[in-house]
């Protein structure tokens, strides 16, 4: 795959932004004005891929702005660069987030609401414990007390787990997706073979640079080491940057592709070529798209 916007290791953001800026806006258009009528019935499914791809969308282009050249900005120092890392995380967690529900939407759909309601529901319960007898927090427990009640009619929560809101499952991390449901003894899924791959090649790595752990500390921030006047500073952040949005772009790829997968909204020659382009430049956007989106944008 070859791609004339990109060289090896090197992407002419200007000739990508206008196709991967329409592709997602129609995406999302796709998903809010033609969601399919047979999952009409998958309470929030609609609502919830559409925020998920306009997080993402908005997460690009907030490194967009963080790493950009142009226009010149003053108050935009290359160091901003850095930030990247952890933000690429959150787009990363979107695609695994994806994946697994789409292994069993409407079963998966209602866990991940349920899930959230619990999440809420207990950090209400934990404030209040803490912090329920100050004047300042009332407001705050009024409004989240209320938004748990709205959350338990719409997602129907039942009398038990209103009772005992630990009793719903943990929505899993990336982690505990590749293992969830499967049998040792059976072949792993194509999905969890996919996600493991995303865990061991970008998650683990991600993870160690936004909690700045063991070697995390060093890929993110090794270039401050260098006098700011340095050119080896400027050459690392330059190094760095290409690479962190390099790999927000093909993140951002991954979560249309999946999308445009399932939901087959006629978007796959417009993503394949973007494809094109980055499998151009960049090695892991050629490794991806042949582990899976090859084929399953084919």
């Amino acid at each position: 795959m070859t791609g004339s916007a990109a060289t090896r290791g090197f992407i002419n953001f200007e000739v990508i932004a206008e196709p991967l800026d329409s592709l997602l806006k129609a995406l999302a258009n796709k998903i809010d004005r033609e969601w399919p009528a047979h999952l009409a019935e998958v309470l929030g499914a609609r609502e919830l891929f559409l925020l998920t791809l306009q997080t993402a969308d908005v997460t690009c282009r907030s490194i967009r702005w963080l790493c950009a050249d142009k226009p010149v900005d003053p108050l935009r120092i290359p160091e901003f660069c850095i930030s990247v890392p952890p933000l690429n995380r959150t787009i990363l967690d979107s695609v695994f987030t994806a994946v697994f529900l789409l292994e069993d939407l409407p079963e998966r759909c209602n866990w991940y609401h349920k899930a959230s309601w619990r999440e809420m529901r207990l950090e209400l319960d934990r404030y209040r414990a803490q912090y329920g007898k100050l004047d300042s927090w009332q407001e705050w427990f009024t409004r989240s007390a209320e938004m748990c009640t709205l959350g338990a009619r719409i997602f129907q929560i039942s009398a038990a787990e209103l009772a005992d809101p630990a009793s719903i499952p943990k929505w899993p991390n990336p982690g505990k997706m590749i293992r969830y449901g499967t049998n040792p003894e059976l072949p792993v899924p194509a999905t969890r073979k996919f996600m493991k791959y995303l865990n061991d090649w970008f998650y683990a790595d991600l993870s160690q640079q936004a909690h700045l752990g063991g070697a995390g500390i060093m890929k993110r921030s090794v270039a401050l080491l260098y006098h700011r006047d340095d050119p080896e500073r400027a050459e690392a952040l330059l190094k760095n940057k290409r690479a962190w949005v390099g790999q927000t772009v093909v993140l951002l790829l991954a979560l249309a592709s999946e999308l445009e997968a399932y939901f087959e909204f006629g978007l796959r020659e417009r993503i394949r070529y973007l494809w094109t382009i980055m499998a151009g430049a960049i090695v892991i956007a050629q490794e991806l798209y042949e582990t899976r989106y090859a084929e399953l944008l084919a």
